[in-house]
């Protein structure tokens, strides 16, 4: 069994039990099974976001395919736990904290690690909306990214890392036995690219990197690639719905996906534009938190910013080059 036949499978079993999450709902609820062995329905429901009664279907879906048996609750068969093998999705270790959005004792020497290898990064392009996050709030967004099967046997596209969340991904990965299928960052900054290369060479990191300026139409083989996107855009509505659109133009169709969007408070007039924009796009919000980033600087925004967890539906279009002109900041004040 390949992957492309993993993934079909697990899309039928959506279809056939009227998932609306799709596969990557079969596939959180599978991945929450697998952690957690012998699972209650409802602790299934909670750990994914998923309504009980569409759990309640998939579930018998997964059992009539042989994927899924009920002893005292739900445990992967054979079958099961090898489908989930050949998405990447392992059993392996987990960063333990008794809270999912607080840095782990086994990842704070990661961390330190971290931090001797970004000493000496580029400094901030402000023109570009350049602001550095924390180093304990980049990992505590791969801790997030982890925690949400954001990671796992996944294509992951960057869109701007001059946070350097690419290197970070790599390191927790290697320390936690992940295995990440493909790992690719874009970026309009050259300089930014440079440093994740030498890096990459130092460490023997296998990170892609792409120079390209997300304003433009982006290439046809960099669309419907990819299952995961990550991006802190730039601050304004525009910015914010361009990075988006082109995340999700990235997602595979057939599969959809997720994204992972940092976003600053905004205006309520502009907070309402923006999430009028995504929906429109079909994205559909699973989870927003206040304050989730802490920056370096950033004086706008208060060095914060919020986290945003997306369903990301396969196929979306080009929203519009409406909002492909003046996304940064400075462009909107001169």
């Amino acid at each position: 069994m390949n992957r492309i036949q993993a993934e079909d499978i697990l899309v039928r079993v959506s279809l056939d039990s009227r998932l609306q999450e799709g596969y990557q709902g079969v596939r959180l609820i599978m991945r929450e099974i697998l952690r957690g062995k012998n699972v209650p329905l409802h602790d299934i429901s909670r750990a994914t976001g998923i309504p009980v009664p569409a759990v309640s279907a998939a579930r018998r879906e997964l059992e009539r395919r042989g994927l899924l048996s009920r002893r005292s609750g739900a445990i992967l068969t054979e079958y099961g736990v090898k489908i989930l093998t050949t998405l990447g999705v392992l059993d392996t270790l987990r960063p333990a904290s008794s809270d999912r959005y607080v840095i782990s004792d086994s990842v704070k020497k990661l961390i330190l690690e971290f931090e001797k290898l970004v000493s000496e990064r580029p400094s901030p392009d402000y023109s570009l909306d350049q602001s550095h996050v924390l180093s304990d709030t980049c990992f505590k967004r791969v801790m997030y990214f982890h925690e949400n099967d954001g990671l796992e046997g996944r294509d992951i596209a960057i869109l701007g890392d001059d946070d350097l969340s690419s290197l970070a991904i790599a390191m927790f990965s290697n320390r936690f036995q992940l295995e990440i299928n493909s790992l690719t960052v874009f970026d309009i900054d050259q300089r930014v690219l440079d440093f994740i290369d030498s890096k990459c060479k130092q460490f023997g990191l296998n990170i892609n990197l792409n120079e390209i300026n997300l304003i433009e139409e982006i290439p046809k083989q960099h669309k419907n690639m990819h299952d995961i996107f990550i991006t802190d855009p730039p601050y304004t509505v525009q910015g914010l719905t361009r990075f988006v659109n082109v995340g999700g133009e990235m997602i595979r169709e057939n599969t959809g996906g997720i994204g992972f969007v940092s976003y600053p408070n905004l205006r309520p007039t502009d907070n309402s534009v923006f999430f009028e924009n995504i929906s429109s796009m079909g994205l559909s919000p699973q989870e927003l938190i206040p304050g989730f980033n802490e920056y370096v600087g950033s004086q706008i925004h208060a060095s914060r910013s919020n986290m945003g967890r997306f369903f990301v539906p396969g196929g979306i279009k080009d929203f519009g080059k409406i909002f492909s002109d003046r996304i940064y900041t400075k462009s909107r004040n001169t």
